[in-house]
Order: structure tokens, then C-alpha cells, then sequence
């Protein structure tokens, strides 16, 4: 075995006890480490390995830090990366652009692995933002939607009216209403 290679596989090793112990920031750590030695040695065997754990500890710690809530930080004036960091010491952070850019996104990031926080970061701008806003909306409508169980016509027709005062808009429960509404005159 090479030296790079031996290397990498100490480091992962290191790796997967982390993950086992549920270190997810040092196993992040160590696999990016590993990942940049198998990248630099065109050991794309390794660097395939090196994946899988990278990604189940990315994934647990989107998790934790999605257990910590969501905050929004937008408007004219940025906030310090600490103070950020301190209103949100875990969780999610959505950060608006303007006024906040790519590099404040990556600072923030940075700042929370070096202090070991469990926070992940969006940036969007106003039409990232929008677009998430209206497949929320949808994802919402879909879900209320999924909810009306009755075969009942009047009863469906009643509870999708009621649901689309909460909606708003949601185009599929306009249509199911008006199927329902159908439905109800059969049976009238």
C-alpha cells in the first residue's frame, strides 16, 4: 500500500470511530481531509469510499441542526458572523442577498465548524427566496389536501372549502373543489 493510501486510511478510521461516537463535526472534518489526499493522489477508489461516511455525517448534522430551529437574517444592514453565531447558535440560518453574499454564507459556515457548531446556512436571493416560498405554499396545499379522507361529497366539498381559506391559492384544491362540488350535485 502507498503512503497516501495508508494515510487515508488511518485518517478514515479515525473517521468512522467519530461517526460511531456521533462526532459529526470531527468525522466532517476528517473525511474532507481524506477526500483532498485522495483527490490529490487520483485515488478515486478511496475518494469514493471517503463519500458515504462525509455524507451520513453531513446528514446527521443537518439534523441536529435542524432540531435547533430557523432564523432569518435580512434587510439593509449584515450582521457580524458572531452575532449570527450567537443568535443562532444551532440550527438553520437563511441569509437574504442582498445584503449578504456567497462569502458571508461560507464565513458563517466556517465560524460554526471551528466552534463546533451545529448550524447550516442558506443563502438566497429573491428569486431563491420566492421560488422556496411558493413550493412551500404547495407542499402545504398538497399535505391539507392529503388530509380530506371522507368519500362523501358534500363532507370532502365542505372540509377543501374550508381548507382554502387557510391556503389562499392552491390550484389542485380549486380543481379538487370543484370536482367535489360536481360530485355533491350528482348526489343532490
Amino acid at each position: 500500500m502507498t503512503e497516501p493510501a495508508a494515510e487515508i486510511d488511518r485518517i478514515m478510521e479515525q473517521a468512522s470511530q467519530a461517526l460511531v461516537d456521533t462526532d459529526y463535526l470531527t468525522c466532517e472534518r476528517l473525511c474532507e481531509s481524506a477526500l483532498g489526499m485522495a483527490r490529490q493522489a487520483n485515488d478515486f477508489d478511496r475518494y469514493a469510499r471517503v463519500l458515504l461516511p462525509l455524507q451520513e455525517a453531513r446528514r446527521q448534522r443537518r439534523q441536529v441542526a435542524s432540531d435547533g430551529g430557523a432564523c432569518v437574517f435580512t434587510g439593509e444592514h449584515k450582521q457580524e458572523v458572531g452575532i449570527i453565531l450567537k443568535r443562532q447558535p444551532a440550527g438553520c440560518v437563511l441569509l437574504t442577498d442582498p445584503p449578504y453574499t456567497a462569502e458571508d454564507a461560507a464565513a458563517i459556515r466556517a465560524a460554526a465548524r471551528d466552534n463546533e457548531q451545529m448550524v447550516e446556512v442558506l443563502l438566497l436571493d429573491s428569486a431563491g427566496l420566492l421560488a422556496a416560498f411558493l413550493k412551500a405554499m404547495e407542499d402545504h396545499g398538497d399535505a391539507l389536501l392529503a388530509s380530506v379522507t371522507t368519500d362523501d361529497p358534500i363532507a370532502k366539498l365542505d372540509a377543501i372549502a374550508a381548507q382554502l381559506d387557510e391556503l389562499g391559492d392552491h390550484e389542485i384544491a380549486h380543481q379538487q373543489l370543484a370536482a367535489a362540488a360536481r360530485a355533491a350535485a350528482r348526489k343532490a
